[in-house]
């Protein structure tokens, strides 16, 4: 049952009083402070000194030292890393406790076609210029009958696989490839493009014309192109031949080559000019699929040199630069008097 106030004696009752009094007066003290504490900054901060945010634009020259006299190595190794990126990698990890991986020099391999020609052939010095009479003429061909019984051989063996196979028939057939492959790259037709040239042919044609225009034409063959090298070898294992037949062809074409912008790079759609080749077609005798396609071209090392490319290149702006200039000399002029300043006298 619960004492009433009026049956307490009047000690207890004073005593209460006393005692709920101060406990009042205890926590109005803590509210005070608490609500000074969420007003008023804390007791460290009273005493720091604020810094003034500095709006001065530092100059990249002066930048650049700060960071050079701050963290040299770090600089260095930045650069480092420019040139190698291999070194970034390994540096990392090493830094993270972590081991680096193998690394495997691997390359994607096709067995449709050779990686290469081989035994190519050499043009003689002066083809398509020397008469038949003159003593040069002469010479190549004495040189062509030499090479005539290993080509007679390889031809024996192309017909083991391909019983039809002629030399003449054929040359016509190459020339027709050559034309086709180049009427689909202007086209940039790449599945067709890959059914006329090998797999070592077709990075070869389409580098480099990513963003040009190519306008190229076949006006006429001066002389009937012919075949004048045949080679056939095994690869890997015995019966897996590989056939390589070089066609000489002398044609006028013409050839104009634009940039992304439109401008002319190279040649004119409007001059046409005689042009001596020597195709390489190769074939992958044993497979039920395999077809003659464009492998490449061999450029003798006596053939004249292309036309310079004429390359579109942005202006700089003349304004900017001599901003600039006078930006730097005005730096390096205050600099000049900040260390005639403080040179000992």
């Amino acid at each position: 049952m619960a004492t009433s106030l009026f049956n307490m004696p009047i000690a207890a009752i004073s005593r209460n009083f006393t005692l709920f009094s101060n406990l009042h007066c205890l926590s109005c003290t803590n509210k005070l402070v608490t609500a000074q504490r969420m007003l008023l900054p804390s007791s460290t901060s009273l005493y720091e000194v604020s810094r003034p945010r500095t709006t001065q634009k530092i100059h990249k020259a002066r930048k650049k030292a700060r960071l050079l006299k701050k963290d040299q190595k770090r600089l260095a190794e930045k650069e480092e890393w420019k040139k190698d990126p291999r070194k970034m990698v390994f540096g990392l990890l090493r830094k993270a406790g972590m081991k680096p991986g193998r690394q495997y020099a691997e390359r994607a391999i096709t067995i449709t076609c050779t990686g290469d020609f081989f035994e190519p052939y050499i043009p003689p010095e002066g083809d398509g210029k020397a008469s038949t009479l003159s003593k040069e003429g002469a010479k190549q061909r004495i040189d062509r009958v030499k090479n005539i019984g290993v080509t007679q051989m390889a031809v024996r063996k192309i017909r083991q696989f391909q019983p039809e196979f002629q030399t003449s028939e054929f040359a016509w057939k190459a020339q027709q490839i050559f034309i086709d492959a180049h009427n689909n790259l202007q086209n940039f037709d790449k599945n067709t493009l890959h059914s006329l040239v090998t797999e070592k042919c077709y990075p070869e044609m389409v580098s480099g014309f990513r963003y040009r225009t190519i306008r190229w034409n076949f006006i006429e063959s001066l002389e009937k192109p012919r075949v004048v090298h045949v080679r056939c070898t095994d690869m890997m294992t015995k019966g897996n031949v590989y056939a390589q037949v070089t066609v000489r062809m002398l044609s006028r074409q013409t050839l104009a080559i634009y940039d992304r912008f439109g401008r002319l790079e190279v040649g004119s759609e409007d001059t046409p000019k005689d042009v001596l080749e020597y195709i390489v077609l190769e074939k992958h005798l044993p497979s039920r699929y395999g077809a003659w396609r464009l492998h490449g071209k061999i450029v003798p090392p006596w053939a004249t040199h292309r036309e310079p490319i004429v390359r579109t290149v942005v202006l700089p702006i003349q304004e900017e630069e001599e901003a600039e200039e006078a930006q730097t000399e005005e730096y390096l002029a205050e600099q000049k008097d900040v260390h005639a300043e403080t040179a000992p006298s």
